[in-house]
């Protein structure tokens, strides 16, 4: 046995080639994995298992001998397949719609068993697989990929003693140093669409020549270091070939969800090369952190310096970056010890070893700075930072004009990062940290809340984007149940109970003054500064509350603590900037109507709400505002439309307020993690100008104005963190909008976009034929009945609702009404709130396990996305079929591609083809 103590770790940190402490390090790794299996066939509930047999295939492959199940389970396929289950598990997939996603994927374990007996040479499995987008069914480990089935079909895929059934073709995975897979067969080496790589097929010729290639660089890496080369062939399991759009630009990765899989385009020597040692100690690191941390409290927020990258950087990013290129300088270093640079010259390397030298001391001082380091990665740092210097020792400079020219790009990457990413307060070393032990004075309250005494804000204090289990217990209080009183300012816990139980209760002045009072004891908290902004909104301080979400970090630099009596601003001059006059061009009206609708709404008094949004997005819901059906609605104006909806206000005799605007196509976007991200993905814009739209509120009286504004914040990137609403406004916001009690009730419980889709979640609860007065995919067109989300496509509610409103808009605009009713009969083919399609031309056939649509024309119905692979997909075909998870297009007898929805990301995906009845 190895004990991974502070000697073990220090040692580790360098090459030292197979030592007994790097395979222990590296069995942990295959250990992982085991544990994970033997955990999920312990979790998952016995249907799943039946419906799989899930449990069946892995006794058949736990009784092949233990090096068998070591070669299979080690395969980077096979860890990846662990960590999706574990993912699909962790989102609650087996109890929500595990027939979508967790059946068919656990299915897909049958190929590690038929791998494990195809090299055990004896033993029988008979299963159904999918196939490939190829066509092919890869069996990791075994070295073997075969080709049968269509792309993404269905296969049954039978072995008895290492003979398939039918003998399918068998092609062979090359082999790198008799070690390594050169692996472009195993589709699962992809990830499933989570690494952003162009991957390369290979024929045998570009395979041959791949294969060369790699050989001559793993040569060199054993020339410049054996004990780092024979630990980069015992670590790595295999190399997948990828192809960069630019021949100057080489591309690799590796992932911690599949340990021994490195993504390589091939490039110079030396870069090629690096590249290959740089993802080795991106792997050996990612093992480790299967034992360690290494990091602690470490919120995981990108928010510090990296010399390698210009955006900001988690702590852990940072510290994988100085790994992996302090491995690759030891690479460079052992280069300048042969007499030729190994074939290289010399002035190349010199050069490059000064660049990662000078990277390396930043890097290794930013760590250093802002990480708290367990004991083990206090030993692991400490040893990289004297590897880094031993490796820099006496090394050559490159000739005078080259080092100017490395130092002036070094200082102008980090000028340029200091203007893009000034200081944040929330990182400030110099400030103290609030206490996270527990808080004796706060027991009661916690008690009252269910929660246990220990608990502390520590998840909450200088983050983000927190995770707030005081605000869920203070959502799920009974309405008896009163807190102990406790002075304000005497416990942040106390305090913020108190605050979050007075929101809920709609006391916002008692919840504004304890919000403040967080704010006093921890200023450089943003949360605390959000909450307090939001309980502002409610008390009508509108122009205060956005002041404050919109310079949260200005006023935690100031670190003065908000009063009520006092206005935070110093200034009275408006946030936001509205067009005084109308533009000198607008755009022309693109309304998706025929032209007798359109006739009928330009003589009504709606047409000027059509021209505001240019398309006439919600014109039915404007339309039940209007009569007084629906108490307020919210609505994105863009500048041209902004006299037009003025006009509309006006006339309709209507209330409105103007809450933000929205920039849908700011940078800010990008710098956002794609997990903090809904269907609204926008930054804030001080104006209204070209590009940006006005987020308005409307409203039939002042009440129900106040009412929907208070708590209708949306998610808005600001200086690129995302600033949520209040979660206990979600409880309030579908009552300020007139929606049903069934809905709302509904959409709390299942609208979460880590591991739910609401669309779905809704058919599952439909009994019956859907109405079409309950089609809520049309809610971004101009025929939306409803703007909503209903409990179930047969709602009693919503129907009663969508039908007074149909019966309204039959009575002024007629022609308008019958166009609703067929756009919302309408098939459509749903896989989220993101993905939805509507079709023209359209004929629907349903089978036992398919639905297929045949159509002239498709269209996204909610084409927000820069980039939405499935909808080009459909549009080059004139035929798609839903396959469970996976939806195939054809265009006549032609078959285009297919896409495979996924569940194991952010925005789970369930694929479905609906049709509404008509009422």
């Amino acid at each position: 046995m190895i004990r991974l103590d502070q000697s073990a770790i220090a040692a580790f940190a360098r090459p030292t080639g197979l030592t007994d402490t790097t395979r222990a390090v590296f069995t942990a790794r295959y250990l992982h994995t085991l544990v994970g299996l033997k955990r999920l066939a312990g979790l998952l509930p016995e249907p799943v298992l039946a419906a799989s047999g899930f449990a069946d295939h892995l006794a058949t492959l736990s009784s092949v001998p233990a090096p068998v199940q070591r070669r299979v389970l080690d395969h980077p396929s096979a860890a990846f397949w662990v960590d999706v289950a574990w993912n699909l598990v962790s989102r609650q997939t087996h109890e929500r719609f595990p027939e979508v996603h967790l059946v068919p994927h656990l299915r897909e374990f049958a190929r590690l068993t038929c791998a494990a007996l195809c090299l055990a040479g004896t033993g029988r499995v008979e299963a159904t697989v999918r196939a490939d987008p190829c066509g092919r069914v890869s069996l990791p480990g075994a070295g073997l990929t075969l080709a049968m089935g269509s792309p993404r079909g269905r296969v049954r895929l039978v072995i008895e003693d290492a003979t398939f059934a039918g003998d399918p073709p068998q092609l062979r995975v090359p082999r790198l140093a008799d070690t390594i897979e050169l692996n472009w067969l195993d589709h699962d080496l992809r990830l499933g669409g989570r690494a952003d790589f162009t991957f390369a097929e290979l024929d045998p010729a570009a395979a041959a020549r791949w294969r060369g290639v790699l050989e001559e660089h793993l040569d060199l890496i054993a020339r410049a270091s054996g004990p780092l080369a024979e630990e980069l062939s015992g670590g790595l399991r295999a190399i997948v070939p990828v192809l960069s759009p630019d021949d100057r630009q080489h591309l690799s990765g590796s992932f911690r969800e599949a340990p021994g899989l490195v993504a390589l385009s091939l490039g110079g020597r030396l870069a090629t090369a690096e590249a290959l040692v740089h993802e080795y100690g991106h792997q050996k690191l990612n093992t480790v952190l299967t034992l360690d941390p290494l990091i602690v409290e470490d919120t995981g927020e990108p928010a510090h310096y990296s010399p390698w990258r210009d955006d900001p950087r988690p702590l852990i990013g940072l510290l994988h970056a100085v790994y992996s290129f302090a491995t690759a300088l030891h690479f460079h270093r052992g280069l300048l010890d042969l007499p030729d640079t190994g074939g290289i010259p010399s002035q190349q390397v010199v050069g490059r070893v000064y660049r990662i030298v000078r990277q390396l001391r930043d890097g290794l001082a930013v760590l250093r700075e802002h990480a708290i380091l367990s004991p083990l990665g206090e030993a692991f740092v400490a040893e990289i930072a004297v590897w880094i210097e031993e490796c820099a020792a006496g090394l050559p400079l490159p000739p005078p004009a080259e080092r100017r020219q490395i130092d002036a790009d070094h200082a102008a990457h980090r000028a340029r990062w200091d203007e893009r990413n000034p200081p944040s307060p929330v990182l400030d070393p110099t400030v103290p940290t609030v206490p996270t032990v527990p808080d004796p004075a706060a027991a009661p309250a916690l008690r009252a809340l269910g929660l246990p005494e220990r608990w502390t804000p520590g998840g909450i204090v200088r983050r983000w984007y927190p995770g707030d289990s005081l605000l869920e217990a203070a959502r799920a209080l009974a309405p008896d149940t009163e807190l102990p009183s406790i002075p304000p300012g005497t416990s942040l816990t106390a305090d913020l109970a108190a605050a979050h139980v007075a929101y809920v209760r709609g006391d916002y002045r008692v919840a504004a003054e304890n919000y403040a009072s967080c704010v006093a004891l921890d200023p450089r908290s943003p949360y605390f500064w959000q909450c307090y902004a939001f309980a502002l909104r409610h008390l009508g301080r509108r122009e205060e509350a956005l002041h404050i979400l919109t310079r949260t970090e200005t006023l935690m630099a100031r670190a003065e603590a908000p009063a009520l009596d006092r206005d935070t601003r110093t200034s009275d001059e408006p946030i936001l900037r509205l067009p005084a006059e109308p533009p000198a061009h607008t755009r022309s009206v693109l309304l998706p109507v025929s032209g007798p609708v359109e006739d009928e709404l330009r003589a009504s008094p709606y047409w000027h709400f059509v021209a505001a949004t240019l398309a006439g997005v919600q014109l039915p819901t404007l339309i039940a505002v209007a009569h007084g059906l629906k108490p307020a609605m919210d609505a994105w104006i863009p500048p041209d439309g902004w006299h037009p909806f003025l006009a509309l206000i006006a006339e309709l005799g209507l209330e409105h307020h103007v809450d933000a605007c929205f920039d849908r196509f700011s940078p800010q976007i990008a710098q956002v993690p794609p997990g903090e991200l809904t269907t609204t993905r926008a930054a804030f814009a001080p104006a209204l100008t070209e590009g940006t739209e006005a987020h308005v509120f409307i409203a039939r009286d002042r009440t129900a104005l106040d009412r929907v504004v208070a708590a209708g914040w949306y998610p808005l990137i600001v200086n690129g963190k995302v600033v949520n609403k209040h979660r206990a406004d979600h409880d309030k916001f579908g009552d300020a909008l007139g929606y049903p009690r069934c809905c709302q009730d509904f959409f709390r419980a299942r609208n979460n976009w880590n591991n739910d889709n609401t669309y779905y979640a809704t058919l599952r609860n439909t009994a019956g034929e859907p109405s079409m007065l309950c089609n809520p995919f049309i809610r971004h067109r101009a025929h939306g009945l409803i703007a909503y989300m209903p409990c179930s496509y047969t709602c009693a509610a919503t129907q009663a609702y969508a039908g007074r409103l149909r019966d309204i808009i039959r009575t002024e605009l007629p022609a308008y009404a019958d166009e609703i009713g067929r756009e919302s009969a309408k098939p459509v083919l749903c896989v989220s709130e993101l993905r939805m399609y509507g079709f023209n031309g359209e004929t629907l056939a349903r089978s036992a396990d398919m639905v297929s649509i045949t159509y002239e024309k498709v269209e996204s119905l909610y084409p927000v996305e820069s980039h939405d692979p499935l909808a080009g997909l459909l549009s080059s075909g004139n035929r798609c079929t839903v396959d469970g998870n996976v939806i195939h297009a054809h265009r006549d007898a032609e078959y285009i591609g297919s896409y495979e929805a996924r569940n194991d990301r952010h925005g789970p995906e369930c694929p479905f083809v609906i049709s509404f009845g008509q009422a």
